[in-house]
């Protein structure tokens, strides 16, 4: 992809599509809330804010097997934390936001997207490339992309005739001394984190 820091790996389409039921009927607000950020696009993250909630994407993320393509390049004592999980669903998006998940963290945290949805493919990312020219990520069904520092990217613009859905995951080092680092961008995403050390941590 010529960019920093980031990578495609396969993941199981049956596992994804196991968080398609989530938005298919009404969210138990006890355990899951939804953000609407004012950018111009419809998106909403739908999060959880439960323990409960949050196991349900822990099991996803532990079946897709995610922690084993980045633990090699990571600060850890014992296993890649997962810090939070996330359905990202959209159907629009008018102007493109560049800009980067993760700085100065020297990657040790990373972002996870992939589809749940079929009808992602066209409306993907933009990101900048090292020789500054705008390249294009299509997101595909059984595929995910990662990555971590320094990825300047955006939500490429456009339209899709029903919501898009994807699934995304944050994670990364189980040390507490990367915390501080990562919390700029991690404590701010939704109501309820894991920090490296396990503990969890709920956000107004």
């Amino acid at each position: 992809m010529l960019a920093p820091n980031v990578t495609t790996v396969p993941v199981c389409t049956e596992i994804v599509r196991e968080m398609a039921p989530l938005v298919a009927s009404a969210l138990d607000t006890s355990e899951f809330c939804i953000a609407r950020p004012p950018w111009r696009s419809d998106v909403e993250w739908i999060s959880p804010k439960s323990i409960e909630g949050y196991r349900k994407f822990q099991s996803v993320f532990d079946r897709l097997g995610m922690a084993d393509h980045v633990a090699g390049y990571l600060d850890l004592d014992h296993a890649v934390r997962l810090y939070a999980g996330f359905l990202v669903i959209r159907s629009e998006c008018a102007e493109a936001n560049f800009h980067q998940d993760w700085e100065k963290t020297n990657n040790e945290a990373f972002t996870l997207i992939t589809p749940v949805t079929d009808n992602a493919a066209g409306f993907g990312l933009i990101y900048r490339k090292l020789n500054g020219e705008i390249g294009e990520y299509d997101y595909r069904m059984g595929e995910a992309i990662i990555f971590g520092d320094n990825f300047s990217h955006s939500t490429k613009p456009g339209r899709s005739a029903a919501p898009v859905i994807l699934l995304s995951f944050t994670f990364g080092t189980d040390k507490m001394e990367h915390w501080e680092k990562i919390f700029r961008t991690a404590g701010y995403q939704s109501k309820l984190v894991c920090r490296p050390d396990g503990e969890f941590l709920w956000l107004d």
